[in-house]
């Protein structure tokens, strides 16, 4: 038995997504007794669509026993040109998968009763090693450790770094996805079996590859096309764009099948404007695309006393890097690994992961940074 076993260490976990699950994964596999608190009551919505697979995830799917993850595959990549043509394919395999995909793989391997949904953490106090946490019921929960998982808004990290604020990038990634069966014949054989980039005549570029279908499905047929658009957005316009058809004002994002007809119009138009004529075409194809504002986020540290920020909740890197699910992935291991170590030397643990989280999400946000900067300037400037 492990230390943590033969002790009752217990960890206490707000939020259930990817990151969340990443660290239930692993600190159950090291002894300790987790519960994961998730706000929504009920099935988590996909907060994305399609994403590269990457090895940190991989990695800590199969040390665990946890997976498998359906995915799907590319043999090269293919650049075009805004006033068209096929491009140049480049020998470049790749794997793709997808939010749901992944989500679905984790929580698997995570058992109901670690798992308490529409349960929200709405405070967290301290008393020596102890972390005491209030949920929305009024019930209070005792751990050993706090991990606070609960994404880019993070009700923890305001709190514990109130002078914290994402920062607008300037532009914004519209995304969407079209099932196999509905993307149109003269579109399906142009994109399969390539990892599809264009470059937009005033900046930004747009981005397409199949992903798993909506229930993990790879076959041919069965998969969808999925794509991104980073398009440049004024702040001053940014309310508007982040208004949905009720007149909701979002925070960072407009949901699938919430954008104004007028919003998704004049994005098609200015797709056939700024891109290549298939990726227009895809574009026109969508029926509800959504749409996310490029934020960043990075903090000073993660560590205060037993509360430890993680994933979302501590850097908010660019979609550009592909790494939001390998860093979540990466610090959970990381974690796991020190406190196995340290065995006792709980703090010591804490201190050894907060380093490398702070290393590694400063780096990864610099990484971001360098893509976005070369890939979305605006040419309408220049």
């Amino acid at each position: 038995m492990s230390w943590h076993a033969d002790h009752d260490f217990a960890v206490t976990i707000s939020g259930g997504s990817v990151a969340g699950l990443c660290n239930a994964i692993v600190l159950r596999k090291l002894g300790a007794t987790v519960t994961v608190h998730e706000r929504l009551p009920g099935q988590m919505i996909a907060r994305g669509a399609g994403i590269v697979v990457q090895n940190e995830l991989i990695r800590l799917l199969q040390e665990n026993g946890a997976g498998p993850l359906p995915f799907t595959t590319c043999r090269g990549r293919r650049y075009l040109d805004p006033d068209g043509g096929d491009g140049v394919p480049q020998d470049m395999p790749q794997e793709f998968t997808s939010w749901e995909a992944i989500h679905a793989a984790l929580r698997a391997a995570v058992p109901d009763e670690c798992y308490r949904p529409g349960s929200e953490v709405v405070s967290v106090s301290q008393t020596g090693s102890k972390v005491w946490v209030t949920l929305r019921d009024e019930s209070t929960v005792e751990s050993d450790l706090f991990i606070a998982a609960d994404g880019s808004g993070s009700p923890i990290r305001r709190k514990m770094l109130p002078e914290i604020e994402a920062r607008y990038a300037g532009y914004v990634a519209w995304r969407g996805t079209v099932a196999e069966s509905s993307v149109p014949s003269d579109l399906l054989p142009f994109f399969d079996d390539l990892f599809t980039f264009s470059e937009a005549r005033s900046g930004g570029h747009m981005l397409a590859y199949f992903i798993p279908g909506s229930d993990g499905a790879v076959a041919a047929g069965s998969r969808r096309l999925n794509w991104v658009w980073y398009v440049h957005v004024r702040p001053a316009d940014l309310a508007d764009v982040l208004t949905d058809k009720n007149g909701v004002r979002h925070r960072s994002s407009l949901p699938r099948g919430t954008a104004p007809e007028r919003t998704a119009a004049r994005l098609r138009e200015r797709a056939h404007r700024e891109i290549h004529p298939k990726m227009a075409a895809l574009v026109s194809a969508t029926p509800d695309p959504f749409l996310q504002s490029i934020l960043d986020v990075t903090v000073p540290k993660t560590l205060f006393g037993r509360i430890l920020l993680t994933g979302d909740a501590a850097f908010v890197v660019r979609p550009h890097t592909a790494g939001g699910t390998a860093k979540a992935a990466y610090e959970a291991s990381t974690l796991a690994r020190a406190l196995k170590s340290a065995r006792a030397n709980v703090d010591v643990a804490l201190q050894s992961t907060e380093r490398q989280q702070l290393e590694y999400g400063n780096a990864l946000y610099d990484y971001g940074l360098a893509l976005g900067n070369r890939w979305s300037r605006d040419r309408t400037t220049d």
